[in-house]
């Protein structure tokens, strides 16, 4: 969570200070944040969609709701300044400090403001961004206006990313490919993979995110592979700290292009992305693009892939060293600035709410 990230270098910065989370009513939100040392109040939320659906009149209401109770505990908790991580929880807070008066900073993950994050934009003081500024102008030319406002300062990434164990999962020697979905897996990802995963582990070692949805047909795939095979076999459901150990081993990436990709910048893995086809603003595929533009990887259309084309991605990927170090090396300069994300955000949380800025 990059609000977390933000959050322990206040804690560090203003050792006296009172941070407060406001969240979803998902008890995953609520155990990681209590987990990190916050104190957590949740709202009732609502999605955002930019269609027409039935929904929207009760989400309507639960976003009506969560604005009244956001104006509460604004009004209770009178913080000096507000980050908000975009999102429809993070709207009503926003709305709420702007009307009494309150600094607000917001940060946007993706190439492309989303729908949150537009309409909180009037009432931020700044919007912090995770790509170079001219990338959200290019796509959103109507935000000119605000270009004031904009400040380029990378995607915080947890610490625990970058100091953990990095050795080998497996106890051979082969190559390691993470392939992972996000947290819930990604079903078209699982397919390609199972379909080729003989030809692959020939060849590779695989960890593999498969999601809640994934473990069970990922048992039977597993036990299903020909003798001596299977050792070179490893899926799993999700878990943090984990899955940060399996990027830190892994020699190459397969994955979808959200904020990901800040992960992969980080430590700089070579990766081939497959962007999610429907992903709010198409922020995936915008992702992805920037990316590949910049020579920092490879990427696959998702109605394009299958398990002969994903396979002859990785070989040419993995025989290519040059191809390899260079994919590396791009993605290292780009994420440079990520590195120092969380302490540049929490240092302009501070000023505005002293109102240096």
């Amino acid at each position: 969570m990059p609000t977390l990230a933000v959050a322990a270098q206040l804690k560090d910065k203003l050792p006296d200070s009172d941070l407060l989370y406001v969240g979803s009513r998902m008890p995953a939100d609520r155990q990681l944040v209590e987990t990190a040392g916050l104190v957590f109040q949740p709202i009732t939320t609502g999605k955002l969609r930019r269609y027409w659906s039935w929904k929207n009149f009760i989400d309507g209401f639960k976003f009506l709701t969560g604005l009244t109770q956001a104006k509460r505990i604004v009004r209770d908790f009178q913080p000096d300044v507000v980050f908000a991580k975009g999102g429809y929880v993070a709207l009503p807070v926003v709305l709420a400090a702007h009307q009494q008066k309150i600094p607000v900073v917001i940060h946007e993950s993706d190439s492309r403001l989303g729908l949150a994050n537009r309409l909180a934009i009037p009432s931020a003081t700044k919007v912090a961004v995770a790509f170079p500024i001219e990338e959200y102008f290019k796509c959103q030319p109507g935000l000119g206006k605000y270009r004031a406002k904009f400040i380029y300062t990378g995607l915080p990434l947890p610490d625990s990313l970058m100091i953990g164990e990095d050795k080998s999962l497996f106890a051979n020697s082969k190559p390691t490919i993470l392939v992972t979905g996000g947290s819930q897996g990604a079903r078209a990802i699982n397919q390609a993979v199972w379909n080729g995963l003989p030809e692959l582990l020939a060849k590779y070692n695989v960890v593999h995110q498969v999601g809640t949805g994934g473990v069970a047909e990922a048992d039977q795939r597993r036990q299903a592979l020909p003798a001596g095979l299977d050792a070179s076999y490893l899926p799993f459901d999700f878990d943090a700290e984990f899955y940060q150990r399996a990027l830190r081993s892994a020699d190459l990436v397969v994955a979808r292009a959200g904020s990901m990709v800040f992960e992969l910048q980080a430590l700089g893995k070579p990766a081939i992305l497959i962007p999610l086809p429907h992903s709010a603003n198409d922020h995936q595929h915008r992702n992805a693009k920037f990316l590949v533009e910049h020579q920092a990887a490879v990427a696959i259309n998702q109605r394009d892939l299958t398990a002969d084309g994903l396979l002859a991605v990785i070989e040419q990927v993995m025989s290519d060293v040059k191809l390899r170090q260079e994919l590396s090396d791009n993605l290292a300069e780009l994420g440079k600035i990520n590195l120092a994300a969380s302490r540049v955000l929490a240092d302009l949380v501070i000023k505005i709410g002293r109102h240096e800025i």
